[in-house]
């Protein structure tokens, strides 16, 4: 039966307690209604198979059902079966009463049938089953597959072996042809739909396309179930999803055999060294969203139903990306109820890093990742060959959010966006652009690299252990000593720069005085957010030139082509602390970028379309890349604003900038 909605699983006894103490109370409350029902059903019949399964429950009401059948050695899958709804108040004393398929009489234990009289009862509605399915067969191909009776006993022993091959034979001929895989999953999903909605839970997808020898791997699993669209209950209009599914079967299929083939991955990564790379972004994740999951969840019952729980992570999209989103929700524990139980946030978000290393099918594919970015590109409009090649940075974080056939961590994406170089009005060539994403992406996602970037990081930090065991035995602790150690400190903390709180308000004071207006919503256009961060002011902050960069790169632009800078500030600036003390990606930061050599791709699927050839009708380019892409011309008019300003001159108007809007967008 399909699970209960999530709406209606937080407001179940075993979910929506007040107390742990509750809960284990309803809980109990639940293994009594199971015993009672059972101590009833056992006595009805000797010759039917069943079993009891809780259902749903409704304030002090449990409900649960019971499916009688008949199976047998011949049909062990039976035709038909019958249910019987139960009803148990645990209110005060609890009572019992149930319903037998969807006739109206209610029975109670006083007042039902005698006794001896139920497994006629039983009899008879079999029987009224199979007569309606003799008028109106509803079973399905795949069911007929299945429910072949098979060949009738053979009367010579030594024909045995010659009769069933003969039988085998037969069947090939007379039965159907062999399904294709869209088929199969048509009528298992057909199959398990028994109410014919069109909806299954997400649960239910799941397991049964882990039951279907698909030939993929866990990990193809997951990414296919992130195609499927689930609606706020958590359930998903599966018809769309089995016609899309054979398509991506085979692609990922073929994705991982190139994969083997690449002899990937190149090292098994280990729990302590994503431990020694992540540790401290994990725990600073997982600190940030348990405040956001408690708030969403005041009974404190540690779970969510799937769309909140999806809601919450979307809040913080600074820490998760589009892609970490939808595999996360693949993976995270779910309860027969369709929810979410968040309190295992920290352990999945590690394992899914370790997966994402294990299974990095395009991200270590140079020619495979630049077609998925080029396709993306042209999405948000690329330019033909001849014309200027560059588009905004900001477009281009897009194009990263929205490669979902990489699964990039959000620190990923902004480290990336960290190491371009876009000139002063924040544009970025592309052919550059590609080239540094298809060299440092296969670089992260080598299993082989990260494990030796964990094998060096231990290593210093064990050096670093032992310096200070030493210092410690040579008597570092006398006056003379601590004194010294002291003043070390303190030339450490002058090197290592000002500290966030003061970094954040030096960045909110430079950008407020770039407000010549002062506006309500505290916010910039980009031509007076590019030039605010090029004001002197902000090298007491001792921001490097990629620290800067990346901070411009992650400003959101509205629809008015406005920054909102103190929002901006609030959420980035603690980025760019907790990005200082990785040691992974240092390396990336600093010196010259690394570059690929694409060339050799350009033949076989060039970076922009030729003059002549128009482009592939892709759909309508999204409103952030239309407008990104107007801006490059905008920015340079408006680029003189920020010149007129800064020799003295009165900037133009909240209405001038309205016409000049206009007049742009026309």
């Amino acid at each position: 039966a399909p699970a209960a909605p999530a709406a209606e699983a937080r407001t179940s006894p075993a979910t929506a307690s007040p107390e742990r103490g509750d809960a284990l109370v309803v809980e109990s409350n639940r293994d009594r209604g199971m015993r009672l029902v059972e101590e009833v059903v056992s006595k009805w019949s000797s010759k039917y198979m069943h079993y009891t399964k809780f259902v749903g429950a409704e304030t002090n009401l449990l409900r649960f059902e019971t499916i009688f059948s008949l199976p047998s050695p011949e049909r062990p899958v039976p035709i038909a079966v019958v249910r019987v709804h139960f009803t148990v108040d645990v209110s005060s004393v609890p009572k019992l009463c149930w319903q037998f398929e969807h006739e109206s009489v209610q029975h109670t234990v006083d007042q039902t049938l005698t006794s001896g009289k139920f497994e006629g009862w039983l009899d008879r509605l079999i029987v009224d089953k199979s007569i309606v399915r003799t008028v109106h067969d509803l079973s399905t191909p795949f069911e007929h597959t299945r429910l072949r009776p098979p060949s009738a006993v053979e009367e010579v022993v030594e024909e045995e072996d010659q009769e069933r091959s003969l039988s085998e034979e037969s069947f090939e001929v007379e039965g159907t042809h062999e399904l294709t895989l869209a088929e199969t999953l048509a009528n298992i999903f057909d199959a398990a739909d028994e109410e014919d909605e069109g909806f299954l839970t997400h649960k239910e997808v799941a397991d049964l396309l882990y039951a279907t020898p698909l030939g993929l791997s866990d990990w193809d699993i997951k990414l296919l179930m992130t195609t499927a669209h689930e609606n706020e209950l958590g359930s998903i209009e599966y018809k769309p999803f089995v016609q899309a599914a054979p398509e991506l079967t085979d692609a990922l299929q073929k994705r991982r055999q190139a994969f083997v083939n690449r002899n990937q991955p190149t090292a098994t990564i280990t729990h302590e060294a994503m431990d020694l790379c992540f540790a401290e972004e994990f725990e600073e994740t997982v600190k940030v969203m348990r405040e956001i999951f408690e708030q969403a969840d005041p009974e404190n019952t540690c779970f969510l139903s799937r769309h909140d729980f999806r809601q919450c992570l979307l809040q913080k999209h600074e820490r998760f990306s589009p892609q970490e989103v939808q595999v996360l929700m693949q993976m995270v524990r779910e309860n027969d109820f369709g929810s979410l139980n968040y309190e295992d946030l920290g352990a999945v978000l590690q394992q899914l890093r370790i997966d994402s290393l294990h299974n990095a099918l395009v991200e270590t594919d140079v020619e495979s990742l630049r077609k998925h970015l080029i396709l993306i590109l042209r999405r948000h409009g690329l330019p033909l060959a001849g014309v200027s090649c560059q588009m905004p940075v900001w477009t281009l974080r897009r194009v990263l959010l929205e490669a979902d056939q990489c699964c990039l961590s959000r620190m990923q994406v902004h480290v990336l966006l960290c190491i371009l170089e876009p000139d002063v009005e924040g544009n970025v060539d592309v052919h550059y652009f590609l080239r540094v994403i298809c060299a440092v992406v296969p670089h992260m996602f080598d299993a082989a690299t990260f494990m030796a970037t964990a094998g060096r990081i231990q290593t210093e930090k064990a050096e670093q252990q032992a310096l200070e065991e030493m210092q410690e035995l040579q008597g570092f602790t006398s006056g003379i000593a601590m004194t010294q150690k002291a003043a070390g400190e303190d030339d450490e903390e002058d090197q290592a720069g000002p500290d966030r709180e003061y970094v954040e308000k030096a960045l909110q004071q430079v950008l407020q005085t770039a407000d010549k207006e002062h506006s309500q919503h505290q916010t910039l256009r980009v031509p007076e957010f590019l030039g605010a961060m090029q004001n002197d002011h902000l090298q007491t902050c001792k921001l490097s030139d990629a620290e800067i960069r990346g901070f411009i790169a992650e400003a959101e632009i509205n629809s008015n082509l406005e920054i909102a800078y103190t929002e901006h500030v609030k959420r980035w600036a603690p980025v760019i602390f907790e990005l200082r003390k990785s040691k992974v990606y240092e390396a990336y930061l600093t010196g010259e970028p690394m570059l690929a050599d694409l060339s050799k791709f350009e033949k076989t699927f060039p970076t922009m379309y030729p003059p002549t050839t128009p482009p592939e009708d892709s759909g309508e380019a999204s409103r952030d890349g239309v407008k990104m892409l107007s801006r490059t011309a905008t920015n340079r008019r408006r680029s003189m604003t920020r010149t007129n300003t800064e020799a003295g001159q009165a900037p133009p108007s909240r209405a001038g900038r309205t016409t000049s809007r206009a007049a742009d967008e026309g």
